[in-house]
């Protein structure tokens, strides 16, 4: 009997720590979501709280903040996706991992995010990080590629976003870059979180 994407996500996960899977969606479904990427989006920042800052250098996404306990009808196999998920990392490992968060995010042409870890210094609720890519085609002289690194700063994997594809790995074990975009990239993107949002 065939794995199920699931048990092929903890699998790796047990594994390496980190999970890449192909059409997770395919593109009929990709072209059907296309305009909830026209909704009023915001230059990301980088920080924390009081902390927060727009920093261009650092980062150029934009991003549109999604509630997933009121999600759009045409988002919400995302949710549901991501419940299913959970309830399989929390089986397997015991994570604890509880409610998670997440946005639209789109990268324009010619914008990057340089080599970062997904948790804060003084916040480590952030237990497992997660894209979903949502552009309808991409090649490989559109860049955008996701780099993950070791602690020690080496390469372990060069990502190519590819549509309808499913990235997820433990925030506080490997920092990442986005490359830069030569094509406007489109992803679904968050954690979830070892304590309560709500």
């Amino acid at each position: 009997m065939e794995k199920s994407i699931f048990d092929k996500i903890v699998q790796d996960i047990e594994l390496k720590g980190w999970s890449y899977q192909q059409n997770i969606v395919d593109n009929k479904f990709l072209m059907s979501i296309g305009d909830c990427f026209n909704q009023e989006f915001r230059p990301a920042r980088v920080g924390k709280n009081q902390t927060l800052q727009l920093q261009e250098s650092i980062r150029g996404d934009w991003i549109y903040w999604i509630d997933p306990l009121n999600p759009p009808d045409r988002l919400k196999f995302f949710v549901q996706f991501l419940q299913s998920l959970k309830h399989g990392l929390n089986e397997a490992f015991y994570m604890g991992l509880r409610d998670f968060e997440c946005h639209l995010a789109k990268y324009p042409i010619g914008s990057f995010y340089k080599k970062h870890l997904d948790r804060f210094e003084q916040d480590s609720s952030r237990g497992f990080s997660f894209i979903f890519y949502l552009h309808s085609e991409w090649n490989q002289e559109d860049g955008g590629e996701l780099v993950l690194y070791d602690k020690m700063g080496n390469i372990l994997e060069t990502i190519l976003p590819r549509p309808g594809s499913f990235m997820c790995f433990l925030p506080g074990e490997f920092p990442h870059e986005v490359k830069t975009a030569h094509r406007e990239r489109r992803s679904l993107t968050g954690w979830i979180h070892t304590k309560d949002l709500t």
